[in-house]
């Protein structure tokens, strides 16, 4: 089952033995990655820790049969991003320490953000622009994002949507889904962008909107960076209390949460959210 794995920890154990000087070995992602890692590190004696993120770490069918248990018992110790994750780990972590380390702002973005981003640029659209970024995935929501826009399209409230990210299982559903609530003038669905952007993005919107949930196989979000950069750029956010993401987002007071797969209550949090100039924050100390 693991001949792939087995192989690649051989050439990478190989390729220690000319590297004395490498003592410790670390992963990133608890599945594939960790599972060559350990391999490698047993066969060339080294210890070894590794990163658990989201998919990796929710989707049991990744680490089957016990097998995070037993890389965990193995590791010198364990790294995730969420406090979320970090007690799903400890309940089959034994005496491994594990460690949470919240990822940052990417640094380019960051560096972009403080360069071009201050409270005179941060105009509000006449119209209702809501934005999404993400893998078009299951575990997005982005179907309850178009369904969200299809209610305020009942209500008569002008929108103007996008969905930007790279093209996944969710793509052709979705741009199906914007024809048939008759969206296509105010919904699209866009490909990758850059970190440049992504920020002119975030500048242009009113309200940024992800609306989590878990997926069937267990797949879940940690703490999207797009939910940290749509913040950091003073944005309003709309999601959900999906894994770590109450940990960065307090409903009422840096964003709203509404119940996944709940497009009317999402529509109406979008609404609340455009419409309350107090609570959008706009970055200081430019």
């Amino acid at each position: 089952m693991y001949a792939k794995e087995f192989l690649q920890a051989v050439a990478l154990a190989d390729l220690l033995d000319d590297a004395p000087d490498v003592r410790h070995l670390h992963a990133h992602f608890c599945h594939g990655a960790t599972t060559v890692t350990w391999l490698a590190a047993m066969m060339a004696g080294r210890s070894f820790s590794f990163t658990a993120h989201a998919k990796d770490l929710y989707t049991p069918a990744l680490n089957p049969a016990g097998l995070l248990r037993r890389k965990l018992a193995a590791a010198r110790f364990a790294v995730t991003c969420t406090e979320a994750n970090r007690a799903i780990l400890k309940e089959q972590a034994g005496s491994t320490p594990i460690h949470r380390v919240y990822h940052g702002l990417n640094a380019d973005f960051a560096a972009l953000m403080h360069r071009e981003l201050g409270p005179s640029t941060l105009t509000r659209p006449a119209l209702l622009r809501i934005v999404g970024v993400g893998r078009q995935v299951p575990k997005k929501g982005f179907d309850v994002f178009v369904d969200a826009c299809a209610e305020l399209a009942g209500w008569n409230i002008p929108i103007d949507a996008t969905i930007i990210g790279e093209p996944g299982d969710d793509t052709d559903a979705l741009i199906r889904r914007i024809g048939s609530r008759g969206l296509e003038r105010h919904v699209r669905v866009t490909g990758a962008t850059s970190q440049a952007g992504l920020l002119r993005e975030y500048q242009q919107a009113t309200v940024f909107c992800l609306p989590c949930r878990v997926s069937d196989d267990g797949d879940r979000d940690g703490i999207p960076n797009v939910l940290v950069e749509a913040m950091a750029s003073g944005l309003p956010v709309v999601t959900t209390a999906v894994s770590g993401i109450p940990e960065l987002v307090q409903h009422e007071a840096t964003g709203l949460i509404v119940p996944p797969d709940d497009p009317v209550a999402t529509a109406h949090a979008r609404l609340s959210r455009s419409r309350d100039h107090g609570r959008r924050r706009y970055p200081t100390g430019q």
